[in-house]
């Protein structure tokens, strides 16, 4: 056989690995494993080993799994019980919100709940003020605190996640530092609660919708701006392994995350059955209290979690301006 015959078989094997080996990182595999996310990471929760990856370092807007970071700060800073006032710019904060108002008092336990739950916009603002002063000031120190913690491509201006210049993340990071705040008997006691009461009357309801439909659910934060699509950091459970998924860009949420799930576990030798598309078929009925979206707490008006289809429920008719939101 020629030089240039064997040189150019070589090539291709080459090649040929190459493709294989970008299709597997890219979560594609001989069974059609396949997402929308521009990027993920599966991460081994005990260890830190990354399983998979697609992308995990490609700097994309973090959205609300910003406030995971947020919240590692706070619990550095702050006392559970401490008293925090609301001022008038925490309280302008944007959707996703619960509606604080200027002159309130909470608890850091209360924002907290509020912030992991129920996304709060207008509670990461009051917690900032209180750790640093201002939400610039409190981007400005999270952003050294998180590269101390190891999440080195993480740059942040808000407190958020709300639309900011020059904030980015990656899944690498996010999983990092997801990892470190489960490692938070708080923080995880935060993020594996459904629904939490503050100042009596007030119920948030987390957003985590794996909470709902799957014990293998410990605890996450989810995320959405127009910008960053849909984001994502969680832990799960399947007997003694623990997986932790990251993931950027999705225009498909839950149908991403699953497949991701399910993956982890494969790799982590514990596989699992094919998970059926429960969180969105998910309807929570809601009850006004007067103070925008939170339900009361009365176990009477307490919100129902019902599966059934998209037309199980009424839908009411939404505003023709869509406003940007992170949650």
């Amino acid at each position: 056989m020629s030089f240039r015959v064997k040189y150019g078989l070589t090539i291709f094997v080459v090649l040929a690995i190459l493709a294989m080996a970008a299709g597997f990182a890219a979560g594609q595999d001989e069974e059609g494993f396949e997402v929308s996310a521009r990027s993920f990471v599966i991460m081994d929760a005990k260890t830190g080993k990354i399983l998979l990856a697609l992308n995990p370092q490609l700097f994309w807007p973090p959205a609300s799994t910003l406030k995971v970071m947020t919240a590692l700060s706070v619990v550095e800073h702050l006392k559970m019980d401490d008293q925090v006032s609301v001022s008038a710019t925490a309280a302008a904060a944007p959707a996703s919100k619960i509606y604080i108002k200027p002159g309130e008092t909470y608890t850091v336990r209360d924002l907290l709940y509020a912030l992991l739950l129920s996304s709060a916009n207008d509670g990461a603002r009051a917690l900032a003020e209180k750790v640093s002063g201002s939400e610039a000031a409190f981007a400005a120190q999270l952003t050294q605190e998180v590269r101390q913690w190891g999440a080195y491509r993480t740059t942040l201006a808000t407190a958020n996640g709300l639309p900011a210049d020059n904030q980015y993340s990656t899944a690498q990071d996010l999983a990092l530092l997801f990892r470190r705040a489960m490692s938070n008997p708080e923080l995880a006691k935060i993020m594996a609660t459904k629904y939490y009461t503050i100042q009596g009357d007030r119920e948030l309801r987390n957003h985590n919708r794996f909470l709902f439909t799957t014990p293998m659910a410990v605890g996450g934060k989810t995320g959405y701006t127009r910008a960053s699509k849909h984001t994502y950091v969680g832990m799960f459970k399947n007997g003694d392994q623990e997986i932790i998924i990251a993931m950027m860009g999705s225009t498909k949420k839950w149908a991403d995350l699953r497949p991701l799930i399910e993956k982890g576990f494969e790799l982590a030798g514990t596989p699992i059955a094919k998970m059926p598309p429960a969180e969105e078929k998910l309807w929570f009925a809601k009850a006004s209290n007067g103070r925008g979206k939170v339900a009361k707490s009365s176990r009477k008006r307490r919100a129902k979690v019902v599966m059934g289809g998209a037309g199980s429920a009424p839908v009411k008719k939404k505003s023709a301006v869509k406003k940007k939101s992170s949650n």
